[in-house]
């Protein structure tokens, strides 16, 4: 059984992939880079997916999607965050490319790190219920570390994953996931803080000034 799972490289993204790895299911990483993609605390890029998946042993594939994101920027169906961050039609973009990837690579299912009610516009229980039926994915999305709060997925239903083996995290705090990191030995992660510039205030601006004067660039 092969899955393929969303990594960006940063914490819950990593442990969900080791969760699902653990049950004996092959896994392929997917990670979609951007120009708004920016640094963490500890200065690493969107592309710690390379140094989470040297980590866990397992083939990475990233796609520039910058230009095609752009659209979904300039002109989201589902709107703005506080600033000029289009979470769900992002979400929504990303799912939608990896669900033909997986359909590519004979892949069953997706992996993915949300956690129920940590990103208040994205990873709201109904939120989510719309990303997926969007993505034409539903029931194929497997989220690990939320999955006891969330509804039964068909690859659990088919028996592709023990769906005992799953976590209940839910909420922003992240002393879960750290101490699930420790029991694991996974250390070397980007802290929590930076990943996308639209949702910071000073840059959302900026763009929101081109957008109105430039809608073309």
């Amino acid at each position: 059984m092969k899955a393929i799972a969303l990594l960006s490289g940063g914490l819950d993204s990593t442990l969900a992939a080791k969760i699902v790895m653990k049950q004996g299911i092959e896994l392929e990483a997917l990670n979609f880079l951007t120009v708004f993609c920016t640094c963490t605390n500890r200065g690493e890029t969107c592309l710690a997916s390379q140094k989470a998946v040297d980590a866990l042993g397992i083939p990475l594939k990233v796609f520039n999607v910058s230009e095609e994101y752009l659209n979904v920027v300039k002109d989201p169906k589902h709107g703005y965050g506080s600033h000029m961050n289009p979470c769900i039609d992002c979400r929504i973009f990303m799912l939608k490319k990896a669900k033909t990837y997986m359909e590519e690579a004979g892949a069953s299912f997706i992996v993915t790190g949300e956690v129920l009610g940590q990103r208040p516009m994205s990873q709201r229980r109904d939120a989510m219920r719309l990303i997926e039926k969007e993505a034409g994915l539903g029931g194929y999305i497997v989220r690990p570390l939320s999955a006891k709060f969330l509804p039964v997925t068909i690859p659990e239903k088919e028996g592709w994953v023990n769906r005992e083996k799953l976590l209940g995290f839910q909420g922003r705090s992240r002393k879960p996931q750290i101490e699930l990191a420790d029991h694991y030995g996974i250390h070397d992660y980007p802290c929590p803080a930076g990943g996308c510039l639209l949702t910071d205030p000073v840059f959302a601006k900026r763009m929101k000034d081109l957008m109105d004067h430039k809608s073309d660039f």
